[in-house]
């Protein structure tokens, strides 16, 4: 009598034997958040938000912000600049020859810059991190 030898496959992953987890089909996916946060690793830093003049923009007090000095700042993006010696986090906006820093919350009044005043992008927002 000739036997045959049969191969039969072998998973190493284990099976669950009770309720299956419906996250596990994304399991084998690694997020790496300085990765996913971080472009120029040498150029960004983190700075937690004091206030509420971005609100409207989900930026609340407590958060924390991921701020990249590489990026040049575009119209309509969220910087955090010194503004006669004191950090604000806004929106910078230019109309025309006028540069404003306008803030997300209507208490709150836009900054028009003038030559008079100490201001400087000290960098970007790229992200927003805060608790749920």
């Amino acid at each position: 009598m000739d036997k045959k030898v049969l191969d039969i496959p072998f998973y190493q992953s284990n099976v669950p034997a009770g309720f299956p987890s419906p996250a596990e089909d994304f399991m084998d996916l690694d997020l790496n958040l300085q990765e996913y946060l971080v472009q120029h690793p040498s150029a960004t830093f983190c700075v937690r938000v004091t206030g509420d003049s971005m609100q409207n923009a989900g930026i609340y007090s407590g958060d924390v912000m991921v701020v990249d000095r590489a990026l040049e700042p575009q119209n309509n993006t969220i910087v955090l600049a010194i503004l006669d010696g004191e950090f604000t986090v806004k929106r910078i906006q230019k109309k025309g020859q006028e540069l404003y820093l306008k803030p997300e919350n209507s208490k709150f009044k836009p900054i028009q810059i003038t030559e008079e005043m100490n201001f400087q992008v000290w960098g970007v927002v790229t992200h927003i991190i805060h608790k749920i």
